[in-house]
């Protein structure tokens, strides 16, 4: 009855996900980029949604709607970010990395995105790993180009949360507990397992970075990820993501994609939890 309303497309694709109907969810998603085609917003959180849909062809859509929301809003960081990130689940990593190579080397408004910079850098040498990974025989090539760059290099373990949002002039925080119940947020940025958040970003969009390095074995079991409305300001309700990256030091990446839409101030979005992988036993040497 109402085509054009953001919200019902939302919860319908969520439905259609809920019943692994992925084919229709995806028309779903998809149907917000048909309908809001100008809106760089708009289709970057269909993108979003797109990515997590278990459908060939998804994927695909998600960087076509993330190039073209790059080609309308290049002032955000998060349309750069978006695109590199999906051209590395696709298995383009020297793509990625020229996308965010442009990221890092752009100037963002003033007073915008506060500590951008440091995600971008870490973003590239991710990107970097990769694709030395995917291209060991060009090895020297990559590192001198990441270091020209000045993106940071990516030799350890890394896990890392960044959430994204899909609306202006307002302040969505992310919050990380572990499993100590210790928890990381913007008065309180680190946690004393290990892991910081870089910066609160109170303007709209973000991106907020939170990673956890050291050794693998010094992570938390668990972390929980919360999404808060600290200031919705004039933009309605907020949509956007945590997407959790993590890097086996070797340029192995895995991700996840985790949406959310929030609606009042002050209202927290309960995220889940991410769990560390439990490490292999070791074999007992025989005699």
């Amino acid at each position: 009855r109402a085509p054009g309303n953001v919200l019902a497309l939302i919860g319908m694709g969520e439905a259609y996900e809920a019943a692994a109907d992925h084919a229709q969810a995806a028309r779903a998603y998809g149907s917000i980029i048909d309908l809001f085609p100008d809106r760089a917003d708009l289709r970057r959180f269909a993108g979003a949604r797109l990515e997590r849909v278990a459908k060939a062809g998804a994927l695909s859509l998600a960087v076509d709607t993330y190039r073209k929301a790059r080609k309308q809003r290049p002032d955000h960081p998060s349309s750069h970010r978006l695109l590199a990130f999906a051209l590395l689940k696709k298995g383009a990593p020297a793509k990625a990395f020229s996308v965010l190579k442009d990221a890092l080397a752009r100037r963002y408004p003033g007073g915008r995105f506060r500590g951008v910079d440091s995600v971008l850098r870490e973003d590239l040498g991710l990107a970097a790993a990769a694709w030395m990974r995917k291209e060991p025989s060009r090895t020297d090539h990559i590192v001198e180009r990441l270091e020209a760059a000045g993106g940071r290099a990516e030799r350890k373990p890394s896990l890392r949360f960044v959430l994204t949002w899909e609306t202006d002039a307002n302040d969505v925080d992310l919050h990380v507990h572990d499993a100590s119940g210790a928890h990381a947020y913007y008065s309180a940025p680190s946690l004393p397992g290990g892991g910081r958040l870089y910066a609160d970003v109170t303007t709209g969009y973000g991106p907020e970075c939170f990673t956890v390095r050291h050794d693998r074995a010094q992570w938390s079991r668990s972390y929980r990820l919360e999404a808060h409305y600290y200031s919705r300001g004039p933009m309605g309700y907020g949509m956007g993501k945590v997407q959790i990256v993590e890097h086996d030091g070797n340029g192995g990446l895995s991700f996840e994609e985790r949406p959310f839409v929030v609606m009042n101030d002050q209202a927290s979005v309960n995220l889940g939890l991410v769990r560390r992988a439990k490490p292999a036993a070791k074999k007992m040497a025989q005699r």
